[in-house]
């Protein structure tokens, strides 16, 4: 008989990637090849890549029809589809343990690790999720303290003295499990060493053998290896990862708790000063609901009641709260609570899309900001300036495909789906920082077609004096009776000679000077 399941959870890492062909800087095409990306993360990887195929599942087909078409395309890795790899390590031994202090006490909370799913996109971003599942840890602190802890990638902060002194509130003891090939165990001690502010980045086990490491590898390259996490370990013929948010990874989570689900159902009210307040948004519901949202295993990060009851409106999506089920969204998590297992079923699928398709546009909006400033420094660089009117216009073609391929404003015609998608893409800033996007975007690119309008005018202004000693020498009156006929004919014994002679002379040299400027400015601005 299968143990009851308590909770799912779906930790999401979104990474930021580069193939690195060369030395030196690459175009963006270049570095997002997602083909390249493929040829080394499937030599490497226990991970195998996974075309999406609704064959007899039905799990599958609402999953797929859930979304509209254009969306499809944007988030299943089909074979027909070149802009999206996904790829897949699945077994039914998989364990993830998540070793705790709390109080001073070792605790440690054991899941069932599902499997883990890597999402490339062809933008240059990628996301990697741990799919579990809870049949062991039943009380709503011990489901705050798995999202807490077992999202954390990294010391948040280090104190004099104890560089490992967040395990005492939030960063586990030591994460550990396996899956298939994958045995994985790190318990952070590598941020006791000397660390370098150029290499900030390291990841725990369990992302380090996603990425083809062994259990022992460093991140330090050592030559080896085909996936890196330092731009001082970068060589040719490989590919760089780079963190796109915090220490936490985005949360996914499914509570299934009948009790919270009545309490929902019985719709307690308070009323004070003629205002209506639900269950959720005060009192003990109402901390552990804002703890739920917000990732806090421990006290809630919050000290105004009126900032949290806010916080929690902002947040929360009660379309269903009378009927025991309610879900958050804010910019790291997407949870939701109720008593009929199929909500877990749907976080897991069409929310989980969802939240990776919202992941996906935040990140891809940040590197672009990113490449805007890489661009900023080229263009700022005498010696590079001119090489990056190219770049200008490779970037803002890409941009203008993500914004017609990736970037939605609606993704389902269901009015839940709608409803939710709306509240993650406000609570992401996804839109306001999709707008002020457009805005660099559209001055960089006006800055390039002024300094190429610049080129041409000055390129114009050399040509001028020609084109009018051209015109000069061309009118007739000079030709047949003008002093330039009578000075090329003077004391010659055959004027038809020395008249052709002398037009050659003056055609060689409009047409050296044609040339000399042209290749001047060629050899001057080459390197």
């Amino acid at each position: 008989m299968e143990a009851e399941t308590y909770s799912r959870h779906i930790f999401i890492f979104p990474f930021q990637w580069d193939y690195i062909e060369k030395r030196g800087y690459a175009s963006y095409n270049e570095r997002t090849d997602i083909k390249k990306f493929d040829k080394l993360f499937s030599a490497v990887s226990p991970l195998k890549r996974q075309y999406f195929e609704i064959g007899a599942s039905e799990e599958r087909y609402n999953e797929y029809t859930y979304f509209h078409p254009f969306a499809r395309r944007a988030l299943f890795g089909t074979k027909e589809n070149p802009s999206v790899y996904h790829y897949e390590l699945s077994d039914t031994q998989g364990t993830y343990n998540i070793s705790v202090k709390i109080d001073g006490v070792s605790t440690t909370y054991s899941l069932q690790l599902e499997k883990i799913a890597v999402s490339v996109f062809d933008t240059g971003v990628g996301t990697v999720a741990y799919f579990l599942r809870n049949d062991k840890h039943t009380s709503f602190e011990d489901i705050l303290r798995i999202n807490d802890t077992g999202r954390r990638i990294y010391p948040q902060y280090m104190a004099k003295g104890n560089r490992l002194k967040a395990k005492d509130s939030f960063l586990a003891d030591r994460i550990y499990g396996s899956l298939g090939v994958l045995d994985f165990d790190d318990d952070f001690r590598q941020f006791e060493e000397d660390i370098s502010h150029t290499n900030i980045f390291l990841p725990p086990d369990h992302i380090r053998q996603v990425f083809g490491y062994n259990k022992m590898d460093r991140t330090e390259d050592d030559g080896c290896q085909k996936f890196v996490f330092h731009q001082e370990s970068e060589r040719k013929d490989i590919i760089r990862i780079s963190p796109v948010m915090d220490d936490r990874m985005f949360f996914i989570t499914y509570y299934h708790s009948p009790y919270y689900a009545k309490k929902l159902r019985s719709k307690p009210k308070n009323f004070r000063r003629k205002r209506e307040y639900n269950i959720y948004e005060e009192g003990h519901f109402g901390d552990l609901w804002f703890r739920y949202l917000f990732g806090d295993g421990g006290d809630k990060t919050v000290a105004n009641t009126s900032v949290q009851r806010e916080d929690v409106r902002r947040t929360t999506y009660a379309r269903w709260s009378g009927s025991g089920t309610l879900f958050g969204l804010t910019k790291d998590s997407l949870v939701g609570i109720s008593d009929w297992y199929l909500i877990g079923d749907h976080i897991t699928t069409m929310y989980y899309q969802m939240a990776t398709l919202s992941l996906v546009q935040r990140s891809t909006i940040l590197r672009f900001s990113n490449e805007i400033a890489s661009i900023t420094q080229l263009i700022l660089d005498k010696k590079t300036k001119r090489k990056t009117e190219k770049q200008v216009k490779e970037l803002y073609g890409n941009y203008i495909r993500f914004l017609n391929e990736t970037y939605f404003r609606e993704v389902t015609p269901q009015i839940q789906g709608i409803e939710m998608y709306d509240m993650l893409q406000s609570n992401m800033n996804i839109e306001k920082d999709a707008k002020a996007l457009d805005e660099e975007m559209g001055e960089l690119f006006n800055y390039t077609t002024l300094e190429e309008q610049g080129v041409l005018n000055k390129t114009a202004n050399l040509y001028l004096p020609i084109t009018l000693l051209v015109g000069f020498l061309g009118i007739n009156t000079f030709v047949e009776k003008g002093c330039i006929t009578r000075f090329f004919n003077i004391g010659d014994p055959c004027p038809s000679t020395w008249g052709l002679l002398g037009g050659d002379i003056i055609t060689l040299i409009v047409f050296a000077i044609c040339l000399y400027f042209p290749i001047r400015h060629y050899f001057k601005y080459r390197k």
